[in-house]
């Protein structure tokens, strides 16, 4: 039996389109790597979906060896498969390149009251 996660929970927004996410980590062939998942329980998605006891959300994926969801798992949805956001839009403006002022010549003082004025310093 499948169950739901909670509602606001570890939901945040994508930059991208605005939608409702929550990031998990992979576990099996995914191991380690985070993964944004749509934030609402979706009958098609490719993932089984888990909080594990720290509170945190595992995802694995769904292949022959284990095609269904288990006991206390949801099925996801990748939310790269249906972000409707573009991708130039999640990339900043190049930063025009910055404008140095010119190097100064260093200054030569003139010698002070009672010194020589050779080039040397003698």
């Amino acid at each position: 039996m499948p169950t739901v996660p909670h509602p606001t929970q570890g939901v945040t927004t994508c930059t991208r389109c605005g939608a409702q996410i929550r990031w998990a980590t992979g576990s099996g062939s995914l191991k380690g790597r985070r993964i944004p998942l749509n934030a609402l329980p979706s009958p098609a998605g490719g993932y089984a979906a888990h909080t594990n006891g720290l509170g945190g959300l595992v995802v694995r994926q769904l292949d022959a060896e284990r095609p269904d969801v288990e006991l206390l798992e949801w099925k996801a949805l990748a939310h790269w498969d249906s972000c409707t956001g573009n991708k130039q839009q999640a990339t900043p403006p190049p930063t025009p390149p910055r404008s140095r002022p010119a190097r100064r010549r260093p200054t030569v003082q003139p010698p002070l009251f009672g010194q020589q004025q050779n080039r040397w310093g003698r």
